[in-house]
């Protein structure tokens, strides 16, 4: 497989102008291209032709292509970043002309979604009725179950990024376990792991020389605690879809379809849901791209 250079893939538009109305910039990689196609097909309709996105790999990526655009363009370009940690912080960059800056962690985020995993487990069962589904799936309850922790692990995510400490987010399949026939999420480990991050935050602290360490780590927590409250909304929000969400549907959907173990490829219901999933949560998205 061929690797292009960041310069190539700012490029590539170019060879396919006569394809698009729009040029779209976003982060992820190649593999991303069909499931940002059908995304943004399916959001803004047949009023704009979209057949190729521009995956530029990172948030700095499309940073700096938007910082670097070319002025006199005649081409509509926009350029779309993910909210990440900077969201929670509120560090972000403010929506600029074209540059669209998410209001969740990322993409997927917007993927996770009653009616795509009721459509995905209707149409792999073939047997059963979607009220039934619903009422197995339980969706409500399931993001209940996952939130109180993960919404604790990121808001220390983020505050050992406000003190320029760099967070390696581990994926939800490191802290999977076995409940009879259903693989969840371990929320032992996770409230383990959230411990071992409040301590490199505390050792950050007192590296940059804080005298009492402590209170000033209580104070960031408590604060952004306040601002994003343990709700399945701040959930959907500001927890990693793709580190998370996503894994962790999968395993839902698995156990709903009764698969086994045999997993629904993650790429594949990315698509699936793109397709399927109510996408109003975008419509700010669709305004934004006229």
């Amino acid at each position: 497989m061929v690797n292009f250079s960041f310069k190539s893939l700012k490029s590539i538009p170019k060879f396919f102008a006569y394809r698009n109305d729009i040029d779209i910039y976003t982060e992820d990689k190649s593999a991303d291209k069909e499931f940002y196609r059908t995304l943004f097909q399916r959001l803004l309709g047949d009023k704009i032709k979209i057949n190729d996105i521009t995956p530029l790999g990172c948030k700095a990526n499309v940073i700096d292509a938007y910082d670097n655009q070319q002025a006199n363009s005649q081409r509509k370009q926009y350029f779309i970043v993910d909210g990440d940690l900077d969201l929670i912080i509120g560090t972000n960059r403010k929506d600029e002309k074209n540059l669209i800056v998410l209001d969740s962690y990322c993409i997927e985020n917007y993927l996770v979604d009653e009616l795509g995993a009721i459509e995905l487990i209707y149409f792999s069962k073939g047997t059963e009725e979607r009220d039934k589904i619903s009422k197995a799936l339980n969706f409500e309850k399931w993001l209940e179950y996952n939130r109180k922790e993960l919404i604790e692990l990121f808001i220390h995510f983020a505050i050992l990024r406000m003190y320029d400490g760099g967070p390696k987010l581990r994926n939800a399949g490191e802290f999977l376990k076995q409940d009879k026939k259903q693989t969840i999420l371990d929320c032992t480990q996770i409230v383990n792991y959230t411990s071992q991050i409040k301590q490199e935050i505390i050792t950050k602290l007192q590296e940059l020389g804080f005298e009492n360490p402590e209170t000033e780590f209580n104070n960031a927590f408590n604060n952004l605690s306040e601002k994003w409250e343990t709700s399945n909304k701040t959930l959907l929000t500001i927890v990693s879809g793709k580190d998370y969400l996503i894994p962790l549907l999968q395993h839902r959907i698995n156990f709903c379809i009764n698969k086994g173990k045999s997993m629904f490829p993650k790429q594949s219901l990315k698509l699936f849901l793109a397709n399927n999933s109510d996408l109003s949560r975008l419509e700010f998205l669709k305004e934004r791209i006229k």
